[in-house]
């Protein structure tokens, strides 16, 4: 039986969960071994390279020039590769991988608020529940006992501010761009300004083609399956669904993160963690479940 058009978003954005999960524990993990921003700037590109490879390969450069839709892939940009990318990956390599992914489920609260600002999307009583239960599984998941924010929480707390900015803009974009188009665009023109801003204000031990083909493996994962593959999922489930349901579907994927951090770092889940786990799975069953009556809020 064929899946509706809301079922198969949801399914691109579930399948995009499982893979952004790796995103904390490579990003923890490599910006202890290099400069964050450099290794945000590297991931970048090459993500910009292979996508390049595959727009030659289906003969679809052409649909690069798109005037139209170029200030809302600028906003893209901005808003999720650069602002994001500096504040997070820097944060990131001064906290641990749980927290990285925790403190990035607070796109959720700031997307509640910039939605009903800027866009016409209707919020209904069910998606604020469910939006709500992953916000507060998150919380669990980041009190663990006790409760301790540094300086480097707030910077993921402030990049991730910016991500339902650049979700707007991805919106509109996809009305007048395809998914590939978008992500090489974003990637080169973002890559390049990341590179420059490590350029001018990190410090290098080594130099950048000794940093990139010692942490080359890192680069690529990042690059392919985090910035391609679980990009052009996550923009065709947005071209099925609203911003409002699909972000707190995607955030789901902390819970997929312990299970990644229990298996390739031997990090054991805490009472909290586990707790935090169904809270945010309750959150989803909200989210996805059809209801006879839904009561609709205008924010």
């Amino acid at each position: 039986m064929a899946l509706s058009k809301g079922r198969t978003g949801e399914f691109f954005i579930m399948t995009e969960a499982l893979l952004y999960a790796l995103f904390p524990i490579l990003i923890v993990h490599t910006t202890k071994l290099m400069p964050p921003i450099l290794f945000a700037a590297s991931s970048t590109l090459f993500s910009a390279l292979v996508l390049f490879v595959y727009l030659v390969v289906k003969k679809q450069i052409r649909t690069l020039y798109n005037p139209k839709a170029f200030k809302y892939i600028l906003g893209v940009t901005l808003f999720i590769v650069i602002i994001p990318s500096v504040l997070i990956y820097f944060g990131a390599s001064h906290t641990s991988g749980v927290n990285t992914a925790i403190l990035l489920q607070t796109e959720i609260l700031f997307t509640f608020l910039i939605v009903g600002v800027f866009t016409r999307e209707r919020i209904t009583l069910k998606k604020i529940s469910g939006a709500l239960l992953v916000a507060f599984g998150a919380v669990i998941i980041l009190y663990n006992g006790d409760f301790s924010v540094n300086s480097a929480d707030l910077l993921i707390i402030a990049g991730a501010a910016f991500y339902p900015l650049g979700n707007i803009c991805a919106k509109k974009a996809l009305e007048l761009a395809t998914p590939v188009a978008i992500l090489f665009i974003r990637a080169f023109v973002g890559g390049n300004i990341l590179l420059l801003i490590s350029l001018l204000f990190e410090n290098y031990t080594l130099s950048v083609s000794h940093y990139i083909s010692d942490n080359f493996l890192f680069l690529a994962a990042n690059g392919v399956f985090i910035y391609c593959v679980s990009k052009l999922l996550w923009y065709e489930g947005l071209k099925r669904m609203d911003i409002t349901k699909a972000i707190p579907l995607g955030m789901t994927y902390p819970a997929f993160s312990l299970v990644y951090a229990y298996f390739l770092l031997r990090e054991i889940p805490t009472f909290y963690q586990l707790l935090g786990f169904i809270v945010i799975f309750s959150g989803v069953f909200f989210l996805i479940k059809k209801g006879k009556k839904t009561i609709e809020l205008t924010i």
